[in-house]
């Protein structure tokens, strides 16, 4: 069987970009801490493969730790560039003292006494009025915020969802958090804006090993917080928790990202595991199973990320593999619709009617891909234009 994903290989521009166009470190005086502080960027490549495209940004805790913060920013770097997730930047805050950064003030001690440490409400304002509008105004981001913490992470993750500050993020993602600090300050708090039926708006996930004393530990607070969960569910939070088997305190990490990245991206953006399960429902037309799922999203969260042309390209390619013509075609006429533009759209309807044995049909999108090709000429390298042309020119002559 021929591959339309080989083939459309060749139709692809692929960018080669340095390490340090991918990378940027902001250092500057926080007004909130009263010193320097230092905040990474990570940007990937789609990031400039695709310029018309705004992406959300995952903040990251921690990023002082250089094997954390590279473990975060790498594996979220490989599902966007794989098209498994929604756009997203990287941005990494370097803590000088994670032990009080992400640890509230306890409520049973005064502010000034030399006991109550906590300076999470300075992390707080750091975020705000500092960090945010930097990357605001210097990347081309939309205004989708997510928050990853690990450990004591967690615990400034819980002190921000469960609290009237919990718009400052649209999804928060746990990993193994500590939450037992202030003598269960944070789970009451936690109990408080859960029972009384908060509207979050806010995707939560939260995961933990099973392995060590610190994970026996943590897995009780987020058994906690499901079975508060379960006794007020709320319509308004997505939430999801997992228990990753066989790992500790640190092995639960990677996975815990890469299956928390794609569950979060997935409450705001239907991708192809939405995909290949509204392919099973034969009663409805892929675009009214994607409209009906946004509308419910967007109802739970009060936020959705619309698919763009290059999703639906990819995913029409992918049941093209499958030999799910029909389906394809589905998604590849919603790609056509929202960029015409673009001649991979033609060639994919091409390749699929031409599977299907409708050569006409397969012929006259051939030809539209040939149309719009010329007319970007111009803009593309002489060995690459000869090099499309002759591959849709290829196709041509294979249905005479």
């Amino acid at each position: 069987m021929r591959k339309l994903i080989t083939v459309l290989v060749l139709l692809t521009t692929l960018t080669s970009l340095s390490q340090d166009s991918l990378n940027v470190t902001h250092t500057f005086e926080s007004t909130a801490f009263e010193k320097e502080r230092t905040v990474y960027v990570h940007l990937p490549e789609a990031y400039f493969e695709r310029p018309d495209t705004e992406f959300g940004v995952v903040y990251v805790l921690d990023a002082q730790a250089p094997a954390f913060f590279n473990n975060v920013k790498d594996n979220i770097d490989y599902l966007v560039w794989s098209y498994q997730v929604m756009p997203l930047i990287v941005v990494g805050i370097h803590s000088d003292d994670r032990g009080k950064e992400f640890i509230p003030l306890d409520r049973q001690l005064t502010d000034d006494d030399p006991d109550n440490y906590g300076t999470a409400h300075l992390l707080s304002q750091h975020f705000e009025q500092e960090v945010f509008p930097l990357i605001a105004n210097q990347y081309r981001v939309n205004s989708f915020r997510a928050i990853i913490g690990h450990s004591r992470g967690g615990a400034f993750i819980a002190n921000t969802i469960f609290s009237d500050q919990r718009d400052m993020f649209n999804a928060y993602l746990a990993i193994s958090p500590g939450m037992r600090y202030l003598d269960g300050q944070l789970l009451a708090d936690a109990e408080k804006w859960i029972s009384q039926g908060t509207d979050f708006h806010s995707f939560y996930y939260c995961s933990h090993g099973t392995v060590g004393t610190l994970e026996h530990e943590n897995a009780k607070s987020v058994s906690h917080l499901d079975s508060l969960w379960n006794a007020h569910e709320n319509s308004t939070i997505d939430w999801q928790t997992q228990s990753m088997e066989g790992t500790s305190h640190w092995g639960v990490v990677a996975p815990s990202v890469t299956y928390g990245i794609l569950a979060m991206s997935r409450a705001y953006q239907v991708d192809q595991y939405l995909i290949e399960t509204f392919c099973e429902n034969d009663d409805m037309l892929m675009e009214e199973q994607i409209n009906a799922y946004y509308a419910r999203q967007q109802n739970r969260l009060g936020y959705t990320l619309p698919l763009h042309a290059a999703d639906l390209r990819y995913y029409a390619g992918d049941l093209a593999e499958e030999e799910n013509y029909n389906r394809g075609l589905e998604l590849i006429n919603m790609a056509i619709g929202l960029d015409s533009k673009n001649m991979n759209g033609y060639f994919s309807k091409g390749w699929m009617l031409q599977q299907m044995g409708r050569t006409e049909d397969a012929r006259e999108n051939y030809k539209a891909a040939l149309l719009v090709l010329k007319g970007q000429e111009s803009d593309l390298p002489q060995k690459k234009f000869e090099s499309y042309q002759s591959e849709i020119e290829k196709q041509l002559k294979k249905l005479e």
